[in-house]
C-alpha cells in the first residue's frame, strides 16, 4: 500500500489529570494572536511526560487507535492527532496534560476570545497561528499540508469531527493542491461538504451505527475501518471509500428517532446535580442513559460536558 496517514482529533476526556496543568480557561479573552502567544508560553512551560496515543480517552479514542492499528498492519502509515492545544502531533510524540477543544460552549474553548467574528474564523485563525509557533518544538510536520512532502503517492484519511474540520479546512485544501489530486485524500464526515473539498468528501451516515456499531461521535472512524478491511491490501481512495459506505449505508436502513423533549443547560444540570446526589460516584454514560430514559433529549458531547461541569462544581 502507499504511504497512508491517518489523522484522528484530539479529545477533551483524557487519562491523566494533575494539578494546575495548561487549561484555555485560565487564559484571559483577547484577540486570538495574544491568546496563542499566552498559551504557547504556558504549553511550552508543562512537562511533556504522556504520549499523546495514551493521553486521549473515550469511545471516539478507543475506536481511532484501532484503526490506527488496522492501518499500521498495512505498513507504511503515520498517524497524526489534530489537537486545538498543541497542533498537529504525531501518535507517539511526548506531550504534556492541557485542556483545550475547538468545540463551542465549553470552558476551555478557543471561541472564547474576545473576537467578535464569526467562530469558523476563529478556529481557522488559531490554527493558522498555533501551527506557526514551535509550541513542543518537535521534528515532524507542523500542518496537513506537509503530509504532501512525502510526494504524490501519498494518502490521507481523515476522521475529525465538524469543528475541527472548521479549523483546518484552508490547511487541508493545501495539501489536495499539493498532492495534485482530491481522491487521495478521503474526508469522512457527515453533513454538506467543505468547499473545496467536495471531491474528497465521503458522506457518513448516521444511520451506519446500525451497522457499524458504536455512537455518533465514532462512526467516521468505524466507517474508515471498514473501508480499509473491505479492500484488504488495494489502496484505498475517496472514490472506493464512498462506495463502500455508499453499501454499508444501504443495508442500515433509518435510525430509530425518540420522542424527547430538549432542554435547556440550566436545566440539565439541575438533573445532573440531583442524579449525582443520590448516585455519587455514576458515570457519564449511566447518566445520560437515566437522563434520556426519562423522556429528555440531549447530543451526548453536550451533557458530557455538562457532566464535567457539575462534578466541578460539586468539588
Amino acid at each position: 500500500m502507499q504511504k497512508l496517514h491517518i489523522i484522528l482529533a484530539c479529545t477533551a476526556r483524557k487519562r491523566a489529570s494533575e494539578p494546575g496543568y495548561p487549561r484555555l480557561r485560565n487564559v484571559a479573552r483577547a484577540p486570538v494572536s495574544d491568546r496563542v502567544t499566552e498559551w504557547v508560553a504556558l504549553v511550552s512551560a508543562a512537562p511533556q511526560k504522556y504520549v499523546a496515543a495514551n493521553l486521549y480517552a473515550g469511545e471516539y479514542w478507543q475506536t481511532a487507535r484501532k484503526l490506527a492499528s488496522r492501518a499500521e498492519s498495512a505498513g507504511g502509515t503515520g498517524v497524526f492527532v489534530v489537537s486545538a492545544g498543541l497542533g498537529l502531533v504525531g501518535i507517539s510524540d511526548a506531550v504534556p496534560m492541557y485542556g483545550a477543544t475547538l468545540a463551542a460552549r465549553h470552558p476551555d474553548s478557543v471561541l472564547a476570545s474576545s473576537d467578535p467574528t464569526a467562530p469558523s474564523h476563529v478556529r481557522r485563525q488559531w490554527w493558522d497561528e498555533l501551527t506557526c509557533t514551535e509550541i513542543l518544538r518537535r521534528n515532524g510536520p507542523q500542518r496537513l499540508v506537509e503530509l504532501g512532502e512525502d510526494g504524490s503517492e501519498a494518502l490521507v484519511m481523515v476522521c475529525i469531527g465538524r469543528d475541527y474540520l472548521d479549523a483546518v479546512a484552508t490547511d487541508l485544501k493545501n495539501l489536495v493542491e499539493r498532492l495534485g489530486d482530491p481522491e487521495r485524500v478521503m474526508v469522512f464526515a457527515s453533513g454538506t461538504p467543505l468547499v473545496g473539498l467536495e471531491d474528497s468528501w465521503v458522506a457518513v451516515s448516521g444511520s451506519l451505527r446500525l451497522v457499524l456499531g458504536g455512537s455518533l461521535s465514532s462512526t467516521n472512524l468505524r466507517a474508515a475501518t471498514a473501508v480499509l478491511a473491505e479492500l484488504g491490501a488495494s489502496s484505498p481512495s475517496a472514490d472506493k471509500a464512498r462506495r463502500v459506505v455508499a453499501s454499508l449505508t444501504a443495508s442500515a436502513g433509518k435510525l430509530p428517532t425518540y420522542d424527547r423533549q430538549r432542554q435547556h443547560d440550566d436545566a440539565i444540570l439541575d438533573w445532573i446535580h440531583g442524579y449525582l446526589a443520590e448516585v455519587p460516584n455514576a458515570t457519564k454514560t449511566a447518566a445520560l442513559r437515566c437522563f434520556r430514559d426519562g423522556g429528555k433529549a440531549c447530543e451526548q458531547a453536550r451533557f458530557d460536558r455538562l457532566f464535567e461541569h457539575a462534578r466541578e462544581m460539586s468539588t
